[in-house]
């Protein structure tokens, strides 16, 4: 930056004041939720009102997230499976366009398992294990945790579903071409009918079908930039710190 002579307003010499970039620290953390749906899967309509829904409670607590939500008196719910009697296996990829740290991952996963004929026996949601896994040269595993439901076992045609609702603090990287992978299994006990298991894309936290608040069935990273983001902008190269 040169000197300005005030009255003249030539430039005289060159400043020996240095101009050094720096990040806003109040615009790190930022919420970036995955809206988990499936084309393709199969659909199975379930009625809210008449569904016996659950909800974890993560360490004792009900977690305040930013979570994605609507209003609405809905009662048509609508259940993605992979088929009739097949266990739920899907995984789902984020791709960053930029190095950042995923300091927290929220899980908001609305499960859900449908008995639509009964022979004997009885079924349980059971549980779901969450795989995040990183993919480049290799593949890493970062996280990998089996949740379990608090669902009742059902001896009869109908709907359970569970809130999956958690907080993983655990931080990791991120960066281009290295995507994240989150793989989401479900381990229901099955008796002899015909069942459909899988993931609720939007449902409520209460079954009445009176106003209510719908989420979406997500999974939330906050994530903080990292610095490395900016020397494109800022010249890779350049001194961090300067020597007068």
């Amino acid at each position: 930056m040169p000197h300005i002579t005030p009255t003249e307003g030539k430039i005289t010499q060159p400043s020996q004041v240095k101009v050094l970039p720096t990040a806003n620290v109040l615009d790190y953390g930022h919420d970036i939720p995955l809206h988990l749906t499936q084309v393709g899967a199969t659909e199975q309509a379930i009625t809210f009102s008449t569904t016996a829904i659950t909800r974890s409670l993560d360490e004792s607590g009900q977690p305040l997230d930013h979570l994605p939500h609507v209003y609405g008196d809905e009662d048509d719910g609508l259940l993605l499976h992979l088929g009739n009697n097949t266990a739920y296996d899907a995984t789902f990829t984020f791709n960053s366009d930029m190095p950042a740290v995923i300091y927290k991952t929220s899980l908001s996963l609305a499960a859900a398992l449908n008995i639509s004929a009964r022979t004997s026996g009885t079924w349980n949601l059971g549980s779901m294990t969450v795989t995040i896994t990183e993919s480049g040269g290799t593949t890493r595993t970062i996280y990998t945790n089996t949740f379990t439901s608090t669902a009742a076992d059902q001896a009869a045609t109908g709907t359970a579903l569970h809130w999956y609702v958690h907080d993983i603090v655990e931080p990791y990287q991120v960066f281009p071409n290295q995507p994240i992978k989150i793989r989401i299994q479900l381990n229901v006990t099955s008796g002899s009918g015909t069942r459909q298991e899988g993931l609720v894309t939007i449902a409520p936290f209460v079954k009445t079908a009176v106003l209510k608040s719908f989420a979406e069935s997500c999974i939330i990273f906050h994530a903080h930039a990292d610095l490395s983001h900016a020397d494109n902008i800022f010249r890779f190269n350049m001194h961090r710190i300067e020597q007068l």
